[in-house]
């Protein structure tokens, strides 16, 4: 008798590259709302990829533990194969490509940040760029992936380039260990076909485990308009222009495990590709995320035996007394225990008394 082939589940897939409204202009998932409909669809964990920033990381992490779904925070890094410091085209042409980089612990988040911040004060060129001495250097607890045709990997594929496009698989092998897996990814455009076809060739020939992507800029298939229209704005163009920048036919929602599988399967993409996205989730500590975070700010120099938020409240309802001539209206007086309340909870009292020693200072200097 022969065995039915078994179904794919929606536990067997995790969408790894997930672009929300923080990429502008480009992503139009809504960073409130993408973790429930995940949740609602099935899917265990979700990653947050965006365009070379973290700005909505925490709010996406918020949202996630809301939903019940696990947090998966990362970047679609900006990439160079060059020094990050050299502010002109590659070799190839290009100012930078994309290379996917996935949190898997704090350590790897605190290292995104780390990465994230040198590309913006050093490799900024049109773009907030990494190069390999940074990734080398802050390699620790993050995952990394190939990405899509914008990366370096990709175009020395697309130009036949093999022998460079395998020795720099190797490289990131190197800086990244057990943590570098090949992306494939959907697209049904001639190009897109073909890098598969060699990724899948390079991922055989050195053991390099596959994982499988939709990329996903918007939510459901019928929201491709909306993501054009995005684009459009980004582009400072219109829908009317047939020469506008555009990702014509590609379909980069957030597709169902189904139909994952389904168009995976048609495409001779094994189902290991998926399968592995489950492997990657579990590799997340999400639960580390942000923990040990402590201010680096110096403490505010008072008395041991005051506490500087005690310290805070009894300057602030003087100065609020001061403003009044008096004793304050009662909303005036509800507001403050509100807003010293928040600063407590927050930690915020001595970087707050800090602050106002700045102010009266540069006062009484104008004075």
């Amino acid at each position: 008798m022969i065995e039915k082939p078994k179904e794919q589940t929606k536990d067997e897939f995790v969408h790894l590259h997930c672009h929300d409204e923080y990429s502008t202009l480009d992503g139009i998932n809504r960073v409130d709302k993408l973790p429930s409909i995940a949740k609602e669809m099935g899917f265990p964990a979700l990653a947050q990829t965006n365009h070379g920033n973290l700005a909505g990381s925490y709010q996406f992490y918020k949202e996630c533990n809301k939903a019940g779904i696990k947090p998966i925070l990362g970047l679609e890094a900006y990439y160079t194969i060059q020094d990050h410091t050299i502010r002109e085209p590659d070799a190839m042409g290009e100012r930078y490509y994309h290379l996917v980089l996935l949190a898997q612990n704090n350590a790897g988040w605190k290292n995104l940040m780390a990465l994230s911040s040198r590309a913006y004060t050093e490799g900024m060129y049109f773009k907030p760029r990494l190069s390999d001495s940074l990734l080398s250097q802050y390699s620790e607890g993050i995952i990394a992936t190939t990405a899509c045709l914008g990366s370096a990997f990709s175009k020395l594929l697309l130009l036949n380039r093999r022998d460079e496009a395998e020795r720099l698989i190797d490289g990131h092998c190197d800086i990244f260990t057990d943590r570098f897996f090949i992306e494939l990814q959907l697209h049904e455009d001639e190009e897109q076909q073909a890098l598969n076809k060699a990724l899948m060739e390079i991922a055989a020939k050195k053991n390099l485990p596959l994982i499988l992507t939709n990329d996903a800029h918007y939510t459901h298939q019928e929201h491709k308009s909306l993501h054009e229209q995005a684009l459009c704005m980004q582009t400072n163009n219109t829908m009317y222009n047939p020469k506008r920048f555009t990702f014509g036919n590609i379909d980069v929602h957030v597709g169902s495990a189904e139909w994952m599988s389904a168009r995976a399967s048609s495409q001779g993409i094994p189902q290991e590709a998926l399968t592995n996205t489950i492997h990657i989730a579990n590799m997340i500590d999400d639960k580390s995320y942000f923990t040990n975070i402590i201010n680096h700010y110096p403490s505010y120099p008072l008395p041991i035996e005051e506490p500087s938020w005690e310290h805070l409240k009894i300057l602030s309802k003087k100065g609020l007394t001061t403003r009044f001539g008096g004793i304050p209206p009662i909303e005036y007086r509800e507001r403050l225990l509100i807003e010293l309340k928040a600063i407590k909870k927050m930690g915020f009292s001595d970087y707050i008394l800090i602050v106002s020693r700045f102010i009266n200072y540069a006062r009484e200097e104008l004075d």
